[in-house]
């Protein structure tokens, strides 16, 4: 069977157990301060992963999950912008983007990787940035994990 145009292919359709989070609107955050984001809306979740929108993403069961997180940082020319990945809510960051400021435009930053949890691990995305004002995540964030093995 081939993939039709207009079919997506989520990890949802392929029979594994997968969750994605986003945003609907935007979230501020205070410059200099690592702040986890909040999600707004399921708009997948097969195996009950979330229960429903938070800030982290709790993993039923152990094997090797891979993980992808969008994040859209609002204008301003000033500093850099990073996304940090916060397994178990332990403040070590084994993955982590960093951009600087975009000017006269929105900075984007997308994230990925594998994490080798056990089961009942966390994986929360936190923002930080340091333009000296506050900034907005905006809203069309998004985080997706995925059971490989």
């Amino acid at each position: 069977m081939g993939i039709q145009s207009g079919n997506f292919l989520y990890p949802v359709r392929l029979n594994t157990r997968a969750v994605r989070l986003s945003r609907s609107t935007p979230q501020p955050l205070t410059s200099g301060t690592i702040t986890p984001i909040t999600w707004d809306t399921e708009d997948f979740d097969n195996s009950l992963i979330v229960g429903s929108p938070s800030a982290a993403i709790v993993l039923p069961e152990a094997g090797l999950w891979a993980f992808v997180a969008f994040v859209a940082f609002q204008s301003n020319s000033t500093g850099l912008r990073r996304l940090l990945l916060d397994p178990n809510l332990s403040g070590t960051y084994p993955s982590i983007d960093s951009r600087p400021a975009v000017s006269g435009d929105n900075t984007h930053i997308t994230i990925s990787d594998t994490y080798l949890a056990a089961a009942g691990d966390t994986l929360r995305l936190n923002a930080h940035q340091n333009a000296g004002v506050s900034l907005n995540a905006l809203a069309g964030a998004h985080f997706t994990a995925w059971l490989i093995a």
